[in-house]
């Protein structure tokens, strides 16, 4: 079986011996599966003030000990989750994305380099396309007419097309790991290299001009927007076993570091992600939220959810989670924050205004998770 690696920051000094990227072993390749049929376009029928809310999540594997599916869960403001459905997947889903017009969750199945369709409504695969190898971020375009997918063994980005869900390769030069996206500038994709001894490990890709950017900094796992959009965070390192407490602030008018901060004792992983985690966000835009995989804090385990006050760049609170959280969504029926912790295998739904821990869904392994709102 063979390791997905990545290669540390270039410089002098630094330990340039790859690694193995969230302690993913690559899986053994499996068949694609023929995609489902194609469904014409329809209009989203999520309401602007939902009584439900609906919860996709990837239990990776089967490899890894996960089922392979997506478990649905849903959710009212007075009650807690249960699961209503598992949808069948080609191969370890693990990243999942919600479309901005709310009309299709993507999910990147990275053993059979493939992107299943799903139907939020029906709870049904309504398509599934084969990408690059390893599919690993997917991120929609704010118009909701292309998908973007990063891969970890291939030096392209994939744009494919919604509805007729063809891919257009864009050609990057080096393996990426995740993409990130403004909805104010669409023809910007933001995009982070892994697998590779290249330097500038945070690009931009002009979708209008098919030039790229390259940002002058190394060892980038993760980035992403703050809430007004205003800057752009990275955090560093991605390797499990070799815990960073260094993150970066860019400029992205100027494509330039701005500031590089740390949060000792913590290892910064993840945080909520517009075109990719949901229909909705915390409501105070002052917070970012940040999964950490280390915190000398959070008691016997190590990781938690960090509350940071982005602007005064400090953590104000911390929610002591499961092993290894992951993704984060926002349930605003119930002012609850939901986060998925792998190696315990649950979803966390944490009350926003406690910060505290109201309830575990058992989902196996689970990893990306998005929510949509019902009627």
């Amino acid at each position: 079986m063979t390791l997905v690696l990545v290669t540390a920051a270039i410089a002098v000094g630094v330990d340039r011996s790859p690694r193995t990227v969230e302690a993913h072993a690559e899986p053994e390749p499996v068949a694609a599966a023929a995609a489902a049929p194609e469904t014409a376009v329809r209009a989203a029928v999520v309401p602007a003030a939902p009584s439900k809310l609906r919860v996709f999540v990837a239990s990776e594997g089967p490899y890894s000990g996960g089922t392979g599916e997506v478990w649905v869960l849903e959710g009212a403001a007075s009650t807690g989750f249960a699961l209503v459905k598992k949808i069948p997947q080609g191969g370890w889903p693990h990243n999942v994305s919600l479309s901005p017009d709310l009309k299709y969750v993507a999910v990147a199945q990275r053993s059979s380099n493939q992107v299943s369709v799903i139907d939020p409504i029906e709870m049904k695969e309504i398509a599934r396309f084969p990408v690059g190898k390893v599919p690993h971020g997917i991120t929609w375009s704010p118009d909701s007419k292309f998908i973007f997918t990063a891969h970890e063994r291939d030096n392209f980005i994939g744009k494919t097309e919604v509805g007729t869900w063809k891919m257009t390769p864009l050609q990057v030069g080096a393996p990426q790991h995740v993409t990130v996206m403004n909805p104010a500038k669409p023809n910007e994709l933001w995009f982070t290299i892994t697998n590779s001894n290249q330097a500038y490990h945070l690009r931009l890709y002009d979708l209008e001009t098919n030039k790229i950017t390259n940002v002058n900094v190394a060892d980038v796992h993760d980035v992403y927007f703050t809430p007004d959009f205003s800057e752009i965070w990275s955090s560093s390192s991605g390797f499990l076993d070799k815990p960073s407490d260094r993150m970066v602030v860019y400029d992205p008018e100027k494509r330039a570091v701005k500031q590089e901060i740390r949060f000792p004792g913590r290892y910064p992983f993840h945080a909520m992600k517009v075109n990719r985690d949901g229909q909705y966000f915390l409501p105070d835009k002052s917070i970012m939220l940040l999964s950490s995989h280390y915190s000398a804090a959070a008691g016997r385990d190590g990781s938690s959810i960090l509350w940071v006050d982005w602007k005064a760049r400090r953590i104000i609170d911390e929610t002591p989670t499961g092993i290894q959280p992951f993704h984060m969504t926002y349930d605003p029926l119930g002012d609850r924050v939901l986060v998925t912790s792998n190696v315990d295998g649950m979803v966390n739904v944490i009350d926003v205004k406690t910060r505290k821990i109201v309830q575990k869904v058992a989902v196996p392994k689970a990893h990306g998770l998005v929510a949509v709102g019902l009627p």
